[in-house]
C-alpha cells in the first residue's frame, strides 16, 4: 500500500497536508524544538545548564546528554513509517496495531541503524533505545504490553517504508553534521505474527540489561531520565507549536529568555508591596514585620518554615524566595499547595498582583472567572492562556500558583508534569501544608528532594517527628528550631487560645452548637465523611443560618458555598458551618467554637487553627468527641489521638502545648514509602497517579446539566464549574455525544445545598 505522503500527525486532506504534519516535517520540528530549547554540543542554553544541575549532572555530561537527546529526536517516530499507522491516521482503520513508538524501537535494532548510532561521539544505543519507546509513557514495566496492540491483540502483516526512512534520517542527520547511513538492511514486509517472539526476545534482552545498569550506576541513570524527558519536551514543543503556526526560535526565546530572569527586586514591586498594602487597608494598621519574618532571609536554599495558623508563614516565604533570588537570579518562581483551594487563594492574595503570574490547576480557568470583579486593578489583567497549547501555554509565565500535583506529578511519569519540567528545574519552590499531603505525595516529595537539585522551602503549622525527621535527611533546616527564642512567636504560641472538652457523642455536640447559636456564636463542627456532613446538615436544616459545606459539590456550587461560609463568619450573626477535613486548609475563618469529632492529631491541630484564630476572644471552645468508624482514615493515621485527647481533655491550651503534645504522642508513627516510577521503572515508563484521593473518584456532570455543557463547549467557556466527583459506587454511564469525558450521573443524586449523596435524595428526605 502507497501513501502520497507519510503522515506524522492527523490532517483534514492527507493528499495536501501542512508541513508539521509529514512525518518528515513533524520531526524536523521536535529536532528545531530541542535545539532551540537545549542548544548545540559547544553552545548550551541556560536551560540546559539547569536540566543538568537538576538532575545532579556535572556539565561534563552535557556532550553526552547533547548528543543522545538529539539522536533520540531524529530517530524517535520511525515507527510512523507503516501501513498500519498510516491508514489509521487517515481514518483507514479503527486504531493502529502497536504502538509506534515500540515499533521504533524496533527498528533501531537494525543493524545499519544500530551502528550509526554507537558510531557516535557519546552516544550511549541503551539511552537512546529506552527514551524512544517510552516517550509517550505507555511502555509497561517488565515488558508487558510490549510489541501488542492497542487492546493487547498481537500484531499482524504490515508494511515498513525502507525508502522514506533512510530520507529522513540522512536528511536530519545532514541539518545536524552527523554523518549519513548508506543503507537500510530492513525488510519492507513484516509479519510478527510469526516473527513476533524473535524481536521482542531481543528487545527484552535490552532491556534487561539497561534496568540492571540502571541499578547499577547512578549517572547511568540519571543521564537516561535528563534524556527521557529532554525527548519527551521537544517532541510536546515541536508537535503543538508548529500546530498553532507559532515560530519555533521566537516563541520559545521569549518563553527562556536569560535575560528575563525574576530578581529580588521583581518580588519585592511585584508581590511583597500590593500584598502590604492591602493588608494594611483591611486592618487600617501600618504593617509590621515579624521577626521570624525578618529571619527568613537568612535561611538556606533548603528549609522548613513550621509555624501556627495565622501567624504570617506566607508572607515569610516570600521573604524567603526574595533572598534566594537575591543570591542566584532564577526564570520562574513556585508557590504549590495541596488542593485546588489554597491554590487558588495563594494567588488570589499574591500572584495575580505580577503580571507573570498564572493559576495552574485543574479548574483554574473556571476560578478566575470573575475572581477580580469590582475588586481592584487586577480585573484588568488578562490571565487566559492559549487553551490548545495545552501544557505549553504555561512556559512564558513566571510565577505560579499551582497544586503540587501539576509538578510533582512527573514522579509518576504524568505527561503534563514532565512538559512542565521546563519550568520546574529553573525555579525557586514553596511547598505549603506539608503536613496534609497523602503518603503518596508525601513519598513523591521526599524522594524528589533526595535525587533533585532545587531551592526548595516546605512549610506547615503542623508537623509529626517522622515527616520533620524525613525533611531534614533530604537537607531541609527546620526553621525556627526553638520558637521560644523569637519575642514576637513565643508570645503568640504561649497565649492561651483553647479550652478543650471531650464529650460523649453527636447528640450533645448538637446541643452545644444549638446553644452557641442562641448565644449569637459562631461555630465551625467538622466531620470526617461527606455522608455524616450531609446527614447532619439535613438533622438541624430546620435551624436558621446552617451551612453544609464539603468536597461533593458541583465547582460552581462548591465556590459559592465557600464564600458564603467565608462571609458569614466575617459578619455579626450566629452561624453553624458543618464542614469534612476542606475546612483545614482552604477556609480563612475565625470560630467562637469548635466541635469535631476526632482525627490524627496534625488534622485536629490544623482545625483548632480556625477557632480564636486571630486571638480575639479570651478562649476559644473546642469540643471533641469519638466517632463510631475510623474512615476515612486508617488505625495508624490515629495514632496517640485517644491519648492526645486525654491529656488536652478539660485544659486551656496554648500552640506551644500542642506541638510538644503532637512530637510526643506521634515519635513512633511509620510512614511506609511508597513506590516511585519515575525513579523506579528504569528503562520503561507508564503513567500512573500520583495522589491516592484521585483513585476513588469519577469526574461527572448531572444528566440535568448536559444541554447547559454543550452551551458552554459551544461558546468556549470552561465547564468546570458543572464537575462533581462521584464516589465508585454511585452509578455513572457514558454519552455517546460527549465522549468518555466527562461521565453522566443522575440529578436525583444531587441536592445543591447538601451536594451528591450516595442514594438518590428523594429517599434520603
Amino acid at each position: 500500500m502507497q501513501f502520497k505522503y507519510l503522515l506524522a500527525k492527523s490532517c483534514p486532506d492527507p493528499d495536501n497536508p501542512p508541513e508539521q504534519a509529514t512525518l518528515l516535517g513533524h520531526t524536523k520540528a521536535v529536532v528545531e524544538a530541542f535545539i532551540n530549547l537545549f542548544g548545540t554540543a559547544n553552545f548550551p542554553t541556560r536551560l540546559a545548564k539547569r536540566w543538568l544541575e537538576f538532575f545532579r549532572l556535572d556539565k561534563k555530561y552535557y556532550p553526552i546528554f547533547q548528543i543522545n537527546s538529539q539522536l533520540a529526536c531524529i530517530l524517535h517516530d520511525l515507527g510512523k513509517a507503516n501501513s498500519g499507522f498510516q491508514q489509521m491516521i487517515e481514518k483507514k482503520k479503527e486504531a493502529q496495531k502497536i504502538r509506534h513508538e515500540q515499533l521504533s524501537a524496533t527498528l533501531l535494532l537494525c543493524p545499519e541503524i544500530k551502528e550509526w548510532v554507537e558510531n557516535k561521539k557519546h552516544a550511549d544505543f541503551n539511552i537512546i533505545i529506552s527514551a524512544i519507546a517510552c516517550h509517550h509513557l505507555k511502555l509497561e514495566p517488565r515488558n508487558q504490553n510490549l510489541l501488542t496492540g492497542e487492546k493487547g491483540q498481537a500484531f499482524l502483516v504490515f508494511n515498513i517504508y525502507v525508502k522514506q526512512i533512510l530520507e529522513i534520517i540522512n536528511y536530519l542527520a545532514q541539518k545536524t553534521d552527523l554523518p549519513p547511513v548508506t543503507g537500510l538492511s530492513l525488510p519492507e514486509n513484516w509479519d510478527l505474527e510469526k516473527g513476533e517472539y524473535e524481536y521482542k526476545k531481543k528487545l527484552e534482552k535490552v532491556f534487561i540489561k539497561i534496568n540492571r545498569k540502571c541499578k547499577k550506576d547512578k549517572i547511568f541513570r540519571r543521564l537516561l531520565l535528563a534524556v527521557k524527558t529532554a525527548l519527551i519536551v521537544a517532541d510536546s514543543a515541536g508537535s503543538g507549536l508548529r500546530r498553532e503556526n507559532k515560530d519555533l526560535f521566537s516563541w520559545l526565546k521569549k518563553a527562556f529568555d536569560e535575560n528575563e530572569l525574576l530578581t529580588d527586586k521583581t518580588i519585592t514591586s511585584k508581590i511583597i508591596n500590593p500584598r502590604k498594602k492591602e493588608i494594611e487597608e483591611k486592618t487600617h494598621k501600618p504593617f509590621k514585620w515579624q521577626d521570624f519574618q525578618l529571619l527568613a532571609d537568612c535561611l538556606p536554599q533548603r528549609a522548613v518554615l513550621v509555624s501556627a495558623c495565622g501567624s504570617g508563614k506566607t508572607m515569610a516565604a516570600w521573604r524567603w524566595i526574595r533572598a534566594q533570588l537575591k543570591r542566584k537570579p532564577s526564570a520562574r518562581v513556585m508557590f504549590l499547595y495541596p488542593t485546588r483551594a489554597t491554590a487558588s487563594e495563594g494567588f488570589r492574595d499574591y500572584v495575580s498582583w505580577a503580571p507573570e503570574g498564572i493559576l495552574l490547576h485543574s479548574s483554574a480557568r473556571f476560578d478566575l472567572q470573575n475572581m477580580f470583579d469590582n475588586f481592584d486593578e487586577r480585573n484588568q489583567t488578562d490571565f487566559e492562556l492559549e487553551d490548545r497549547l495545552f501544557a505549553l501555554a504555561y512556559w512564558q509565565r513566571r510565577i505560579f500558583s499551582a497544586t503540587i500535583h501539576q509538578f510533582l506529578g512527573v514522579m509518576q511519569y504524568s505527561y503534563r508534569s514532565i512538559c512542565l519540567l521546563p519550568l520546574l528545574v529553573d525555579s525557586i519552590v514553596v511547598v505549603d501544608e506539608v503536613h496534609s499531603l497523602d503518603n503518596s505525595l508525601f513519598s513523591a516529595l521526599k524522594r524528589f528532594l533526595e535525587e533533585f537539585d532545587l531551592p526548595v522551602l516546605c512549610m506547615s503549622a503542623t508537623i509529626t517527628p517522622s515527616r520533620r525527621e524525613k525533611l531534614e535527611e533530604c537537607g531541609l533546616k527546620i526553621f525556627p528550631d526553638d520558637p521560644e527564642k523569637l519575642d514576637d512567636l513565643a508570645k503568640k504560641i504561649k497565649i492561651p487560645r483553647y479550652q478543650a472538652n471531650l464529650i460523649e457523642d453527636k447528640e450533645r455536640a448538637k446541643d452545644i452548637a444549638l446553644d452557641a447559636l442562641e448565644q449569637g456564636k459562631k461555630v465551625l463542627w467538622v466531620v470526617n465523611t461527606v455522608d455524616r456532613c450531609q446527614q447532619l446538615s439535613q438533622d438541624l436544616n430546620t435551624y436558621t443560618n446552617i451551612l453544609c459545606y464539603h468536597s461533593r459539590f458541583k465547582l460552581e456550587d462548591r465556590l459559592k458555598i465557600h464564600q458564603e461560609v467565608v462571609e458569614n463568619f466575617k459578619n455579626d450573626k450566629p452561624v453553624l458551618a458543618i464542614t469534612t477535613q476542606v475546612c483545614e486548609m482552604s477556609l480563612d475563618l475565625d470560630a467562637h467554637v469548635l466541635i469535631t469529632e476526632t482525627a490524627p492529631i496534625t488534622s485536629l491541630i490544623q482545625r483548632m487553627g480556625r477557632c480564636n484564630r486571630h486571638l480575639k476572644h479570651d478562649c476559644g471552645e473546642i469540643y471533641l468527641y469519638f466517632s463510631q468508624a475510623n474512615a476515612p482514615y486508617k488505625e495508624d493515621d490515629l495514632q496517640g489521638v485517644r491519648e492526645f485527647v486525654k491529656k488536652i481533655n478539660q485544659r486551656k491550651l496554648n500552640q506551644l502545648e500542642l506541638e510538644h503534645l503532637l512530637e510526643a504522642l506521634t515519635a513512633n508513627m511509620i510512614e511506609i514509602e511508597k513506590y516511585n516510577a519515575f525513579l523506579g521503572d528504569g528503562p520503561w515508563a507508564k503513567t500512573r497517579d500520583i495522589a491516592e484521593y484521585n483513585n476513588q473518584f469519577v469526574q461527572a456532570i448531572l444528566d440535568s446539566d448536559i444541554e447547559r455543557f454543550f452551551d458552554l463547549k459551544n461558546k468556549k467557556q470552561p465547564f468546570d464549574g458543572l464537575i462533581v466527583p462521584v464516589p465508585r459506587n454511585i452509578p455513572v454511564r457514558h454519552s455517546s455525544k460527549i465522549g468518555g469525558f466527562p461521565l453522566i450521573v443522575s440529578a436525583d443524586y444531587y441536592h445543591p445545598r447538601f451536594g451528591l449523596a450516595k442514594t438518590p435524595w428523594e429517599i434520603i428526605i
